[in-house]
């Protein structure tokens, strides 16, 4: 998903709809650092809130972990990850989806299509 698609995903929602969780403020992914990354935070944001936190990935200038300056625009690809530090090839993302349906955590993409196509 790109910057643009998440933040027209969250401007969609009525102004001061509340969603059960939220997203840290902006971060340089490390996977690549021209790409930035949120962290998923369990507590309820409003509407306004979660714009405010892509509209931080837009104005201000990031840093990757090992240097470089990064600035971000409607077609740069969105992740989500611990911290600027992490770079888990998708497991958190992974983990929160299983958390956020109840439905088991796998260690890997290939683990999950095992068990869900030979059952």
């Amino acid at each position: 998903m790109e910057l643009k698609e998440f933040k027209e995903y969250i401007t969609n929602f009525p102004k001061g709809f509340t969603f059960e969780f939220g997203i840290s403020e902006p971060f340089s992914w490390r996977g690549s650092y021209a790409e930035v990354a949120f962290k998923i935070v369990k507590q309820p944001m409003t509407r306004e809130e979660v714009l405010k936190n892509i509209k931080l990935a837009y104005d201000d200038c990031f840093y990757g972990y090992k240097g470089g300056e990064y600035r971000y625009g409607d077609y740069t690809n969105i992740h989500f990850e611990t911290d600027s530090g992490s770079w888990s090839d998708g497991q958190y993302t992974s983990s929160w989806i299983s958390k956020i349906e109840k439905k088991e955590v796998y260690n890997t993409q290939e683990e999950r299509l095992v068990k869900l196509a030979f059952i």
